[in-house]
């Protein structure tokens, strides 16, 4: 027998940190924008501890649209990027571009 607070959500997944300051919650920072930015922010730091200890990559699932904005985050710390469609078609379809393997290496 399962617990029932070990099950999913049936509406959907819940922020474990949410966002409170987005719009969609009364804040003054538009939603996409400002979750893009969180993301970018957290593989800069990602590759800056990589950078740091003399890693020699990262690979992480990204928004497609910030494959751009990451490939100058990771010449900043030396590395060179490279994209791929998500490959598990459970999470993504071919239609779906909103998610890439974003990986970069030295």
């Amino acid at each position: 027998m399962s617990d029932d607070l070990d099950q999913p959500e049936q509406d959907g997944y819940e922020l474990v940190l949410p966002f409170v300051v987005c719009a969609s919650v009364g804040g003054p920072y538009e939603d996409q924008a400002f979750v893009a930015g969180y993301q970018a922010g957290q593989v800069d730091r990602a590759l800056a501890t990589v950078a740091a200890v003399g890693g020699l990559g990262l690979k992480v699932t990204v928004y497609a649209a910030l494959a751009k904005q990451l490939d100058l985050i990771a010449m900043k710390h030396g590395f060179v990027s490279t994209t791929e469609a998500v490959g598990d078609p459970g999470f993504v379809t071919d239609d779906d571009p909103t998610w890439i393997t974003w990986s970069c290496s030295r």
